[in-house]
């Protein structure tokens, strides 16, 4: 008995080290969500320090942050980081919704959210747009936009609107 000892006694605190951790790591994930949440979408930029967490803006992105949260001590010291961006500033229309020669029957929206228009409003602009963009902080993504794919596939003298270059990825092949 006296050679397993050691083992039995590790053995019998495993389950609180790990209660532990988890504790720990549910407050550190509940801070970054919290400090995330806060700052997400909107114009105030986030302080670099607090008492447990820090944030800093990501390379190579335009009002993108990371914050880190770290909770506990010693062995138990557990970190959390998550990803939010502030919000996107409006960009300028350029009048009529005309672009390279071309003109479209509705004008282009300012800003976009994160959703995509749904399948019964594929452009967001028979009244999915007019109900839900304050909610939504923006226009829904058009159905030619969902990704590069259907964009690249998509027929601009479809688009309902200029979409050219959505998400940086370049001027449409028949634009």
């Amino acid at each position: 008995m006296g050679a397993t000892a050691p083992s039995l006694m590790k053995m019998s605190i495993a389950p609180h080290v790990a209660q532990l951790r988890a504790k720990n790591l549910g407050v550190a994930e509940s801070a970054a969500v919290v400090f995330a949440a806060t700052y997400e979408g909107g114009t105030e930029t986030p302080p670099t320090v607090t008492d447990t967490c820090t944030s800093e803006a990501r390379e190579n992105t335009d009002n993108a942050y990371s914050v880190t949260c770290t909770y506990g001590s010693g062995d138990y010291v557990q970190s959390v980081t998550r990803a939010f961006r502030l919000a996107v500033p409006d960009k300028e229309l350029g009048g009529t919704g005309a672009s390279g020669g071309r003109e479209f029957q509705f004008e282009t929206p300012t800003r976009y959210s994160g959703h995509q228009c749904p399948i019964h409003d594929p452009w967001g602009i028979y009244g999915y747009n007019d109900q839900y963009y304050t909610a939504l902080n923006g226009a829904c993504m058009p159905q030619d936009a969902w990704n590069q794919t259907n964009y690249q596939f998509s027929n601009p003298d479809a688009w309902l609107y200029d979409i050219n270059n959505i998400k940086g990825w370049g001027d449409h092949p028949d634009y």
